[in-house]
C-alpha cells in the first residue's frame, strides 16, 4: 500500500501552474504535520489541530476540492498546515519542532512565513470555511484566529 505522501508526490507530479512551486511542497507539509505528533515537544492541547490538519489534508471534498481544482486545490490543506505548524512553534517556544521534523526541500519557517503572508493569493476569502469545517471553534485556547 502506497503511504498518502507518496500518492500526493505521484498526483502533482506533472502539475504545471499556478503556485506549483507551493504545491510540490504538499507531501512534505504533509509529512511534517504527521511527524510533529510523535514529537514530545508538540504541546498537548495542540494535538487535535494538528490531527484535524491531517485528516484536512486526506479528505477529498474539502472547501477547495482537488477533485474539481485538482492539484490546485491543495492550496487549502498547505495553508492550514502553514497555520497549525506556526502554532505549533509559537505553543511549543521554538522553531526547533519545524525544523527537525521538516524534510522538504525549502527551509521550514520562511516557507510557513510565506505561506501565510500571500494568505489572501492562495485561499482568497476561504479562512474562516476551512476553520469552520475543521470545527476549530470547539477546541480550546488554541487561537487560530485572526
Amino acid at each position: 500500500m502506497t503511504s498518502f505522501d507518496k500518492w500526493l508526490e505521484q498526483n502533482i507530479a506533472a502539475y504545471e501552474g499556478c503556485h506549483d512551486d507551493l504545491i510540490f511542497q504538499a507531501p512534505a507539509l504533509y509529512r511534517l504535520l504527521t511527524n510533529v505528533l510523535d514529537d514530545p515537544r508538540l504541546p498537548g492541547r495542540m494535538r487535535p489541530m494538528v490531527i484535524a490538519a491531517v485528516a484536512y489534508f486526506v479528505l477529498p471534498y474539502d472547501v477547495m476540492p482537488e477533485e474539481i481544482y485538482g492539484p490546485y486545490g491543495y492550496l487549502d490543506d498547505i495553508f492550514l498546515c502553514a497555520l497549525v505548524a506556526d502554532r505549533v512553534s509559537r505553543e511549543a517556544g521554538t522553531d526547533e519542532i519545524l525544523k527537525d521534523n521538516w524534510d522538504g526541500s525549502r527551509e521550514i519557517v520562511p516557507l510557513i512565513k510565506g505561506i501565510l503572508a500571500n494568505e489572501k493569493a492562495l485561499i482568497g476569502d476561504n479562512r474562516a470555511k476551512i476553520l469552520r469545517y475543521l470545527g476549530y471553534e470547539y477546541m480550546q485556547d488554541i487561537g487560530l484566529e485572526k
